[in-house]
């Protein structure tokens, strides 16, 4: 049981590590971010306050809005989106802030499709460990049960309004912005799918 647990949470923390390292390096590529992303760096412009504390910032935010639309609170996904905007931020010192974002096409591409293969795989990973949800799969969930839609109609409504407010706020939306909308998603069922069954069995809660 114990062993079960470690693992879990190694899990999950290598899937913090690794999510935020592919949201960096899509940051970095300059083809536009995902949405809420995008809010948290539009933010970051206009107020001189890190990207990290603003992801932190929206994550609770998210978190309040659930509790409302579904009339209960949860501490957990408030702590994954802490953990994940001082991972983001610790990505930014130790590496991407003293690097020059590229400029050839090809160098673009290549980080871009770098960026967005990793990702995913560490959503999958925090996923699959079950120690806890972050804010936007939270709000899915609330979505989900208050109107009674498909996880994938959330999703898309999420992200559609996440991509709009992010352009308002003057975050990088960009074709790197639609390519996440589109295939962020069924990569990371890839991953999941794999997962589930190399390690899946040694995961479950009992």
């Amino acid at each position: 049981m114990k062993k079960r647990l470690i693992l879990r949470w190694l899990c999950f923390l290598l899937g913090i590590i690794i999510l935020t390292l592919g949201a960096r390096i899509i940051l970095f590529s300059g083809l536009g971010v995902g949405g809420l992303d995008a809010i948290a760096i539009g933010c970051a412009k206009w107020s001189g306050v890190s990207i990290g504390i603003w992801i932190m910032i929206l994550g609770i935010l998210l978190v309040i809005i659930s509790a409302f639309i579904i009339g209960k609170f949860t501490i957990r996904p408030i702590g994954t989106s802490l953990l994940v905007g001082c991972t983001y931020n610790i990505w930014g010192k130790i590496l991407f802030d003293t690097m020059l974002s590229p400029t050839d096409s090809a160098y673009i591409g290549y980080s871009f499709l770098l960026g967005i293969l990793i990702g995913p795989l560490g959503a999958a990973l925090y996923i699959a460990s079950q120690i806890s949800m972050g804010p936007v799969d939270y709000l899915m969930i609330a979505i989900k049960e208050r109107f009674h839609l498909t996880i994938q109609t959330g999703r898309i409504w999420i992200e559609v309004m996440f991509v709009v407010i992010g352009y308002l706020v003057g975050g990088p939306i960009g074709v790197g912005t639609i390519c996440i909308m589109l295939f962020w998603g069924p990569i990371l069922q890839v991953y999941y799918g794999l997962i589930e069954k190399v390690i899946g069995k040694y995961l479950k809660k009992r």
